[in-house]
């Protein structure tokens, strides 16, 4: 099995109602105000998973939780693995070497950009809702869950 199916583990942060998007750096080092997921490069031998977590602490100082699969999408001809997990942490130091800009966006938000075309990838708005919907079916097996993992036998 080749752990080069994706190029890249992309993650998407939800607290509340908001999403995290960031931009990411460019060659130019310009803020064009393009958009994307916070995530990166798989590095070989990494499993997808581990390059999501990976890259969430080196660009934001920050672990997450539970990551859930969002599914795959392609991009510029390569394969890109998105995960999306709830987040209620703080954010630490940016790596300003990678990330511009950091900010949080509504769903509605976040339909507006793609509008205007100020979402990098063009997959961002589609995995957003799809998290959403995850979340939305997850949400009475995780109560299940928790009640279970609270009872002694």
């Amino acid at each position: 099995m080749s752990t080069n199916k994706y190029r890249t583990s992309r993650c998407i942060l939800k607290s509340s109602d908001q999403f995290l998007l960031v931009v990411h750096n460019n060659a130019q080092g310009v803020n064009r105000g393009i958009w994307g997921l916070p995530g990166g490069r798989i590095d070989w031998g990494e499993k997808p998973v581990q390059a999501a977590r990976r890259e969430i602490y080196e660009e934001l100082e920050t672990d997450v939780d539970e990551l859930h699969e969002v599914g795959d999408w392609a991009y510029k001809g390569y394969q890109h693995k998105i995960y999306g997990t709830l987040f209620n942490g703080k954010l630490g130091r940016i790596d300003t070497t990678e990330i511009l800009e950091v900010d949080w966006f509504t769903l509605e938000d976040i339909r507006i950009l793609s509008d205007k075309d100020k979402l990098h990838a063009g997959f961002e708005l589609e995995s957003v809702e799809r998290f959403v919907s995850l979340l939305a079916e997850l949400s009475p097996l995780d109560h299940v869950r928790r009640r279970k993992k609270g009872k002694r036998s």
